[in-house]
């Protein structure tokens, strides 16, 4: 038996065993990262890491529905990395060659792309054909095809491939689109929305047809911008607009607005989108543009939905918080529990819940059978894991070692890698795998790890 263990640790240490579930009873959504080169992807393969191809600062990754494969937007190397998934395990590896990877312009081994310097987040379509990228640096939105069989992605052809906020480059012009930070697909798929946080801070309103290429009406149909500029709708608290999410009807639109320590609930209508003129149309942490009462919303900059529609949660980099909001599934607006219910706070206080990882939290996402969230804090380096209490949508910090993971470990948390200044998290759509990108230039990577229910 002694020498069986010891067979297996070494397995472990060596990357050749998956993750080893805990002997004792454990909560679930329980993280493990996988061993060795499984449990991370770097550029040059530091840290006991696998090495990939366009992967230098990621901002962002996400699965395909299908679970097959995996996409990370790339700030560093100005591209999206294509990798398949093991939906065993969770492992990822990159594709062949240059299916591998789409770059601005062709930079190193990858395929050429336009309008994708710095990309900074992507989503892909409910039917898994589409990739959309948003490229801070172009100011521009990148449209792909996407091969369900291979994962291999291919960019439209001339002005369909990419929408941008300056003339020139092959691309539409649109508008609403300068420093795009943030794009999600509503669940029907008929439409897509980008958040720009520069002038004139704005959420971009683009109709997706059958085969993913976009358009974007003219005037107030077309975008919503802080203030009415740019000929957009007027929406009030939404200056730099940093996270965009949509309720799973696809009736609600909910943007994280940075600087205006608020979270915007806009409507969704026939031909764009509407911010009902009371409370209604926001919380914030100020009532000063007609908003409901919140706290804990300082410079929130992301946004997770739970898939019950009932609960909305808002990263608050500034305040070191996650601040659970509900939901009325009927009008989209958002409420907040007084008490601590109402949020998540490294060290806790007076109105929140106590929580660990959390300082400069700055991405969130829930797990498909909403059980849990998952939350990535760029300071510290680290990955939280919280329990959700679906009745309530009230948020507590897993148990013990369960809570979280570190860079080198430390504070009661298991060593991590690759979350040197983590700043996006996801969940398999299957639910048995958490992705970290971690943006650092020299040890940010992807961490990889499984998701255990039971």
């Amino acid at each position: 038996m002694l020498r069986a263990r010891t067979a297996v640790a070494l397995l472990v240490l060596a990357g050749l065993a998956g993750p080893v579930e805990p002997a004792n009873p454990a909560p679930v959504g329980r993280l493990a990262q996988l061993g060795g080169e499984r449990g991370c992807i770097h550029q040059t393969g530091i840290n006991r890491c696998a090495t990939a191809r366009g992967v230098e600062s990621p901002q962002d990754i996400v699965v395909s529905p299908d679970g097959r494969h995996a996409y990370v937007a790339s700030y560093g190397s100005h591209a999206v990395a294509a990798f398949n998934r093991d939906p065993a395990t969770g492992r990822l590896t990159q594709l062949p060659g240059r299916r591998g990877c789409v770059a601005h312009l062709g930079t190193g081994p990858c395929a050429p792309a336009r309008a994708l310097a710095r990309p900074s987040s992507l989503a892909i379509s409910p039917d898994g054909r589409n990739v959309y990228v948003t490229a801070a640096e172009s100011s521009a939105l990148a449209v792909f095809d996407r091969n369900r069989r291979t994962g291999a992605l291919t960019q439209l052809q001339r002005g369909e491939g990419c929408l941008s906020q300056r003339p020139g480059g092959g691309c539409v012009v649109g508008r609403a689109l300068n420093e795009p930070v943030a794009v999600t697909v509503s669940p029907d798929g008929r439409r897509v929305y980008v958040a720009g946080r520069r002038f004139p801070s704005a959420v971009a309103i683009l109709s997706r047809a059958r085969d993913g290429s976009l358009t974007q009406a003219a005037g107030a149909a077309g975008c919503m911008a802080y203030g009415g500029r740019d000929g957009c709708g007027s929406v009030r608290a939404m200056r730099s607009p940093e996270g965009v999410a949509v309720s799973p009807n696809g009736r609600t639109v909910y943007v994280a607005a940075m600087r205006s320590n608020a979270v915007v609930v806009l409507r969704r209508t026939s031909s764009g989108l509407s911010q009902p003129s009371n409370g209604d149309g926001c919380i914030a942490m100020s009532a000063a543009e007609g908003c409901a009462a919140g706290h804990a919303l300082k410079g929130p900059v992301d946004l997770a939905v739970s898939p019950d529609g009932r609960s909305v949660y808002a990263a608050a980099a500034s305040s070191d918080t996650i601040a659970s909001l509900r939901s009325d599934r009927s009008s989209g607006a958002l409420t907040q529990a007084r008490g601590r219910s109402g949020c998540i706070r490294q060290s806790g206080s007076r109105r929140c819940t106590a929580g660990r990882t959390l300082d400069e939290v700055w991405s969130v996402a829930a797990s498909p059978d909403g059980l849990n969230l998952y939350s990535v804090s760029s300071k510290v380096n680290a990955m939280g894991a919280l329990i959700r209490t679906r009745a309530t949508g009230r948020l507590a910090q897993l148990p013990g070692r369960y809570a979280c993971f570190i860079r080198g470990g430390g504070f009661g948390c298991p060593e991590g890698r690759g979350l040197t200044v983590a700043v996006a998290v996801t969940v398999s759509p299957d639910g048995r795998n958490v992705y970290a990108a971690s943006e650092d230039g020299y040890l940010g990577g992807l961490a990889i790890f499984r998701r255990y229910v039971r």
